[in-house]
């Protein structure tokens, strides 16, 4: 295995948290009530207009919203401080000490924060961009939009993660790339976390 699995699923995540974050910024306001419903029925979000979905985004008690997002962001990266270079530790530190909470904040060091951990070695960049690229699919899937770009990205990265040592997904990526299903992603899901669970 390239690095420990606690801190390889750290970064995972914290791709996949900026990820989800950086949608969430370029979603929002919603406007349109049908269009509002139809997504908040692809997340499973409890919104029954444009109103009350972008209130779920911005409320910081809601465990979808922007600012609960970066809180798990900031959790990470507290977490990888001894896998990070010293330079990249202090950089999203620095990043992230935000003066408030509000989402306008966030957004604007969000794409920052990619910045620094796309700058960072081979090992750390892989699982993040890992991380981030599931991320994406994962909601191309809901809204039933995944395109071949994104499924090529995804099956890069599992290639080159099997070939330095951490394992093949070919199975269930297979199925999913089959039916391109909600399930099937599931399945996918579920390989990488036992991955994450057996690979020290």
């Amino acid at each position: 295995m390239l690095l420990l699995s606690s801190a390889a699923q750290s970064i995972y995540w914290l791709g996949r948290y900026l990820s989800r974050i950086q949608f969430a910024c370029q979603m929002l306001p919603f406007e349109n009530d049908q269009e509002a419903v139809k997504f908040a029925n692809a997340f499973c979000l409890p919104a029954w207009d444009a109103n009350s979905l972008n209130a779920i985004y911005l409320d910081p008690e809601q465990p979808f919203s922007i600012s609960t997002q970066f809180y798990n962001v900031q959790n990470n990266i507290q977490q990888l401080r001894a896998v990070l270079t010293p330079h990249a530790y202090s950089e999203l530190n620095q990043l992230t000490k935000l003066k408030d909470d509000k989402s306008e904040s966030v957004c604007a060091v969000v794409g920052a924060c990619a910045e620094v951990l796309e700058a960072e070695e081979e090992q750390v960049f892989l699982f993040y961009s890992l991380g981030r690229e599931m991320e994406v699919l994962d909601q191309q899937c809901r809204l039933e939009q995944v395109s071949e770009n994104q499924t090529e990205n995804v099956a890069s990265i599992l290639s080159i993660l099997d070939e330095n040592g951490w394992g093949s997904c070919e199975r269930t990526w297979s199925a999913f790339l089959q039916d391109q299903s909600m399930s099937s992603l599931y399945n996918i899901n579920d390989d990488i976390s036992a991955k994450f669970e057996v690979c020290e």
